[in-house]
């Protein structure tokens, strides 16, 4: 076992919101932490519907965990219908598994999506510099999308460019060990996380 698991195993209930907000910190600034890529959950046409995304915002104060998208994304329009999403994160190493839900709110040709955008490097904003939208038919598999050179590229890329931001109402906490499981749920009221410890 290591020692990070061992520290998991020692907290009090009231210690792991704290504690979850600040593995997510990690998963933003870290693309080594397994938090880095959680799935995303929303509600499609089909069902249920999962991906992989890169966690790209973390607002503890606002209880808000984010990520990039194309505008014309099937999860981009899935959110706008239903505003509803689920998080899955699970680190490995320290046995932990995170489950986090809440309302969405998509940003477009705002604040939030221009300091995001700002924030984005040359490689990451070429992937919103195409024709054709995700999930889109094409007669063959795409190439990899050329660096932005010109102004007109860059208006295009930006264009297509959203941020999916959560603000996260219900968490669920699981830490595996041999010396049993621990499980907690936590729902945000009012002010403050009310949690309890739940069987797991």
């Amino acid at each position: 076992m290591n020692t990070e698991q061992t520290a998991l195993e020692l907290l009090e209930l009231e210690q792991i919101p704290d504690t979850a907000w600040e593995l997510l910190r990690e998963g933003v600034n870290s693309a080594r932490s397994p938090l880095h890529t959680p799935c995303l959950g929303t509600l499609g046409a089909n069902g249920p519907s999962l991906r992989t995304v890169v966690l790209r915002h973390c607002d503890e104060p606002q209880r808000l965990i984010g990520c990039h998208s194309d505008g014309r994304s099937a999860k981009v329009r899935e959110v706008m219908k239903e505003p509803q999403a689920s998080w899955l994160f699970y680190d490995r190493d320290r046995k932990l598994q995170l489950r986090l839900t809440g309302r969405v709110t998509v940003h477009l040709e705002d604040g939030f999506a221009d300091r995001a955008w700002a924030n984005t490097r040359a490689m990451g904003r070429a992937c919103y510099n195409t024709t054709t939208g995700p999930g889109q038919a094409v007669p063959q598999p795409a190439t990899a999308p050329s660096r932005i050179s010109a102004q007109e590229e860059e208006q295009t890329a930006r264009g297509h460019f959203a941020v999916i931001a959560c603000r996260i109402d219900f968490m669920d906490w699981l830490l595996l060990s041999a010396k049993g499981h621990r499980r907690a749920q936590f729902q945000w009221r009012g002010e403050a996380w009310t949690g309890q410890w739940v069987s797991p």
